[in-house]
């Protein structure tokens, strides 16, 4: 009498029947009964990885797959570390049962068709380190369970629908490196403490429905180097001036199209930009006049268009120093002056000549 499929192998062919369509047949002509090793795990099956004789790992990435899916069967694999299907044309939703894959570590079914909302066992996945479901069909609010996830490093819920408040439990996250929850309809305010944690360096909220008051202290504390909060609500947290104050560590800020009013620069603040290399402003209310920006060494891109700064274009906005800048967009303001016009006529002096310049609407 022949062995019987383990349980691990029973769970895959039961995934393989919601597959519709696979263009090279790198599922469907190699995962069959025939080819089982009867050693707990089908090693010469595509996209199997074997740990002993248990599944640790399925990875059907880029394959065209056309497919309905139930990945609640995958609880069967109690050792699955990685389940990855990434850009096809697979539709589902996160089961109920998400909680039971207590080993896995990475899960990405990016720019796939899954939909339904993140069921709360989503926060009992506490071994997770990398979570990616960017580019689906998910909606509903995010449930404050997320704070379960207390491995994840990288959590990428980008591109789909979700919407309601953004629970503070994300803040709680402290090992977070990468957050990207952009393109959705989160609304109301971005809660308090992501400034907390020490390891983020990405944090990108773009294109949500945020509203309120920029939060002073993130800017002044966080260890990001990556900040993206354009094309949003938010309002400056003081009438006087954009910023109190900005971490050294910020690289790229946007908070394009958001409704910033005030100053961009007040007082003593001269430094606040210095380190920056790409800033985003346009499409705002910023007014006043503009600074020198001759303490930002490290400036490649500015972009200040759209907002309703007067006065003349500074002497020393573009001068010698200024040699990494690769684009100056200072369009769709009340601006005068010749002096930019003057340093662009020795553009060769000062290597400037490639830099793409907006001056005007």
């Amino acid at each position: 009498m022949g062995q019987l499929p383990s349980q691990d192998i029973l769970a895959l062919l039961e995934f393989k029947k919601g597959i519709k369509h696979d263009p090279t047949g790198y599922v469907l002509e190699s995962w069959n009964e025939e080819s089982i090793d009867f050693n707990g795990c089908p090693s010469s099956w595509n996209g199997i990885v074997c740990n002993g004789g248990n599944v640790a790992g399925v990875v059907l990435d880029n394959l065209g797959l056309s497919a309905d899916v139930d990945l609640s069967v995958f609880a069967k694999l109690t050792l699955l570390v990685k389940l990855s299907m990434a850009n096809n044309s697979i539709t589902g939703k996160i089961p109920d049962n998400v909680g039971d894959f207590k080993s896995l570590q990475f899960m990405d079914v990016s720019n796939n068709l899954f939909s339904s909302s993140l069921p709360p066992g989503i926060g009992k996945l506490g071994s997770l380190r990398n979570l990616s479901l960017a580019g689906n069909n998910f909606s509903g609010s995010v449930p404050d369970s997320i704070s379960g996830l207390v491995s994840v490093q990288s959590l990428d819920l980008s591109r789909n629908s979700f919407s309601g408040s953004l629970p503070v439990s994300f803040t709680r996250l402290n090992n977070l490196v990468y957050l990207n929850l952009s393109s959705n309809g989160f609304t109301k305010r971005i809660p308090k403490g992501f400034e907390l944690i020490s390891s983020l360096r990405v944090l990108d909220l773009h294109g949500n429905m945020f509203d309120g008051h920029l939060e002073g202290l993130f800017f002044l504390v966080t260890n990001a180097s990556h900040v993206d909060l354009s094309v949003n609500m938010l309002v400056s947290s003081s009438s006087q001036k954009l910023l109190p104050g900005m971490s050294q560590t910020i690289k790229l800020l946007n908070l394009s199209h958001n409704q910033l009013s005030g100053s961009l620069l007040n007082g003593g603040d001269m430094q606040l930009f210095a380190s920056v290399k790409v800033l985003d402003l346009s499409y705002n209310q910023l007014s006043g006049d503009l600074p020198g920006f001759d303490f930002a060494y490290e400036l490649q891109v500015l972009r200040l268009s759209n907002n309703k700064f007067t006065g003349s274009i500074p002497n020393d906005l573009l001068k010698g120093d200024s040699l990494l800048l690769t684009e100056l967009d200072l369009s769709a303001n009340n601006l005068s002056g010749t002096s930019l016009i003057t340093a662009l006529s020795s553009c060769e002096l000062f290597n400037l000549c490639s830099v793409i310049i907006y001056l005007v609407a």
